[in-house]
């Protein structure tokens, strides 16, 4: 029988949370509970922990040298926590070539591949990670046989716009700026359904900028302090805001308005958000939990389990965060 998390919390009459638990040895557990987990899993061919117990290396690569790096560093302590002692995690540089890559996986014997971006180099480098247990731990392309743990970018979209629409929002504005992350354009399509199908005004501003992910905040402040000073926001009274490393920049610039559109952010970062006054609703994306069953799927591929199409993509539900 092929065993997953859920299926081994079915048999232990447990949540999911408490099955995870139980493989990670984490806290949150009673121990009786614990065993009874633990036993169903001996009994069964489930065990992602199985050829862990010998250790190896996990290599972590981050193709894009960009400003998400600080996501992937907030969860960095749980990934550690996740793989115990007997297993070392290699930072591998963003502009690793292919034939570096491949060395590395052969000198060091990477037994798997944690990918924290949203796309690779080359299709060269693609087919070699291809061929090695990994996982990608943010957003990517659906299709093909790469195991996923997908953010609900669109339904984070669409609960920012219940949100505005809720608090009685009847103009609403999207900020609408070129990024590499696919996971923006998505939540920005669940924002813009969500208005369409509650009938409620919507419109992008659209930026002519470089990428998000190469600008700066001082650049950003020049560029939304010049829209307000056109007076692009002053028709709206609220604005979805994709990204939070967008937020300190057109918050500093919307202060000059003469009444400050309600803002919702759609993914929730405390350092983006400190300071600002009134705090805006966010969206929790999920990313302790996108982490742990990265790591789990991970475990899994190196264990020697097939991907199957039950394990090919896991989505995280978001959650609303009020101020």
């Amino acid at each position: 029988m092929k065993m997953t998390v859920r299926k081994v919390a079915e048999l232990a009459d447990v949540s999911p949370a408490s099955v995870s638990r139980a493989l990670n040895g984490q806290d949150g557990i009673g121990e009786k509970t614990r065993k009874k987990i633990l036993q169903v899993i001996s009994d069964t061919d489930y065990y992602p922990h199985k050829k862990s117990l010998r250790g190896g290396n996990i290599a972590l690569f981050m193709p894009q040298n960009c400003l998400y790096y600080q996501h992937f560093f907030s969860h960095l302590q749980k990934i550690l926590r996740i793989f115990g002692q007997k297993w070392n995690l290699l930072l591998l540089p963003h502009d690793l070539s292919c034939n570096e890559f491949r060395r590395k996986c052969l000198q060091d014997k990477i037994e798997g591949v944690i990918i924290f971006g949203f796309s690779l180099s080359s299709p060269e480098l693609e087919g070699i990670i291809n061929q090695m247990p990994h996982v990608w731990l943010n957003s990517h392309r659906l299709g093909g046989n790469d195991p996923n743990v997908l953010i609900g970018n669109e339904f984070a979209g669409k609960l920012a716009g219940r949100y505005l629409i809720g608090k009685g929002c009847k103009k609403c504005a999207i900020i609408d700026l070129p990024s590499q992350n696919p996971g923006l354009y998505a939540r920005c399509e669940g924002f813009r359904f969500e208005c369409f199908s509650q009938k409620t005004e919507c419109k992008d501003l659209h930026f002519e900028t470089p990428v998000l992910e190469t600008l700066s905040h001082t650049e950003l402040e020049n560029i939304f302090i010049s829209a307000a000073e056109e007076g692009l926001f002053k028709n709206f009274d609220g604005i979805f805001v994709p990204e939070s490393f967008l937020l300190p920049s057109l918050h500093f610039a919307l202060r000059s308005n003469d009444s400050l559109p309600l803002l919702v952010c759609g993914n929730n970062s405390p350092e983006h958000m400190a300071g600002i006054q009134p705090r805006p609703a966010a969206v929790d994306l999920g990313g302790d939990l996108l982490v742990e069953l990265a790591c789990q799927e991970l475990f899994m591929l190196i264990s020697g389990k097939k991907n199957t199409p039950e394990r090919s993509s896991f989505f995280i539900s978001p959650k609303l965060c009020l101020p």
